[in-house]
């Protein structure tokens, strides 16, 4: 019997427990009746409590219609009955836009009604529909795993499937065998739609092949589900071991992406797409993903590569960065310190130049990383602070007078640190110092020379 079938998945993959407070999904088609039907059956033997949510779309003349009888089909039932009208349906985007309307709704009545477990009646056919039209539509491994029979559904909330390894036409005769009464949707014949051309051409055709398509596509959305849980807790330790997450960047080690083989780079840069999705709500192509992949194989030492208008990829080194273009601060306005002043250069940045025995520091910077530079009695009592400009030199040494530029190719430096260091001027614009990197020779005060003033830099990464 049907409900026997039901019960047994309930309790093989943990969907209702004792005591939990249930709320039954119902339109009044066949699937979601049968589904209230089942869970009244076995309400009392498992020990949960049942109620009845409802959304009236007005999209159709029955809608009413519907309302009323499942009003009173509760009423006489004496389950509780929360129900809603979508007053002002758009005439595009009809259907996505329906499902928002219909999942905030259930959403509101859970909290406020403190109900922790929805129930939908997806059943396998939904199921079998929904992987081939993931397949369809994306092309993605683990979207086309289908529809889970459990997942979270806002905060201490979860949203489960019973019905969802049961056959469409095991519903059909269970309605017909109990007497159940249902309502027909004439939208869903419309082959408008592409998920009812999928479910009225294609699937008959895959059943028609193979009499076990059903149960084959059940198997491999297990299969990818599976599949996942493994691959994704590989992806954590790569992303763990190889990523670092700063503010509005994201950078790389691309010596550790190298060691991973071609299928583990994909995997790889899968879970890197997943975390900027995640913080930044930023899409990442398939295509785009295969041209850092290319990119990253040729071993050049420089290249950037735009993702969208505002974040790109940037190749320095042994570093590969992922950030929003316009983080880079080259057009900040200058700043003016003076001797016996401190400030905050960003929120992540702390400078100040004092007499030698006067050094305050904020409480809240000194466990920060540290650059400090003694200071003679010459040095300029106001200087200023801002981005390297093209053509920048700096006095290294009595005999070398370098490029900035070119020191930080010399050093190495990735392409994201040269654009947030600071370029240290006196009022006519001889450069000073490099923060955090070096001084100039001029203002590094010899061994006899006696120290009168510090300057110190306190940052963060």
């Amino acid at each position: 019997m049907l409900s026997w079938q039901v019960e047994a998945f309930i309790k093989e993959k943990k969907l209702l427990t004792s005591n939990d407070r249930v709320l039954v999904a119902v339109s009044t088609g066949v699937d979601s009746m049968v589904l209230l039907h089942i869970l009244e059956t076995l309400q009392e033997k498992i020990g949960f409590a049942i109620g009845v949510a409802h959304v009236n779309h007005r999209l159709r003349k029955a809608s009413d219609e519907e309302e009323n009888f499942l009003r009173n089909y509760c009423q006489k039932k004496s389950l509780p009955f929360y129900a809603t009208c979508w007053h002002n349906p758009p005439t595009t985007g009809v259907e996505e836009k329906a499902r928002t309307f219909r999942y905030n709704f259930f959403k509101e009545t859970m909290q406020t009604y403190d109900y922790q477990v929805l129930t939908t009646a997806h059943h396998s056919d939904d199921q079998m529909e929904t992987m081939i039209m993931k397949m369809v539509r994306e092309g993605n491994l683990f979207s086309a795993k289908g529809i889970l029979p459990r997942q979270s559904f806002g905060k201490n909330q979860v949203l489960v499937r019973p019905l969802l390894n049961v056959a469409k036409q095991e519903i059909l005769d269970y309605s017909k065998e109990n007497g159940i009464v249902y309502f027909e949707d004439q939208t869903n014949a419309s082959l408008d739609m592409q998920r009812n051309r999928i479910r009225h051409q294609v699937i008959p055709l895959l059943k028609e092949e193979n009499k076990q398509a059903l149960q084959h596509f059940q198997q491999l959305s297990r299969q990818l589900s599976a599949a996942q849980e493994i691959i994704s807790e590989q992806q954590e330790l790569w992303y763990q071991a190889n990523i670092k997450e700063k503010r509005d960047e994201f950078e790389i080690d691309v010596n550790g992406f190298l060691a991973l083989s071609q299928a583990q780079r994909f995997f790889f840069l899968e879970e890197l797409t997943k975390k900027a999705r995640q913080y930044y709500g930023l899409t990442l192509s398939a295509k785009q993903i295969g041209q850092v992949m290319e990119l990253l194989a040729k071993e050049k030492a420089h290249w950037e590569m735009d993702v969208d208008q505002t974040w790109q990829f940037q190749k320095s080194y042994g570093q590969l960065f992922l950030r929003q273009s316009n983080s880079v601060t080259d057009d900040i306005e200058p700043i003016t310190l003076r001797t016996g002043q401190s400030l905050f250069l960003s929120a992540n940045e702390w400078v100040g130049i004092f007499p030698k025995d006067q050094v305050k520091v904020p409480e809240k910077v000194k466990l920060w990383l540290e650059y400090r530079q003694n200071l003679t009695l010459e040095f300029p009592s106001t200087v200023i602070f801002r981005r390297r400009r093209a053509g920048d030199r700096i006095q290294l040494n009595e005999q070398l007078n370098k490029k900035i530029s070119r020191f930080f190719i010399d050093k190495k430096t990735p392409r994201a640190s040269r654009d947030e260091a600071w370029v240290i001027t006196d009022l006519q614009g001889n450069v000073l110092g490099l923060l955090p990197y070096v001084f100039s020779y001029l203002c590094i005060a010899k061994e006899t020379a006696k120290i009168h003033y510090v300057l110190l830099y306190k940052y963060r990464e």
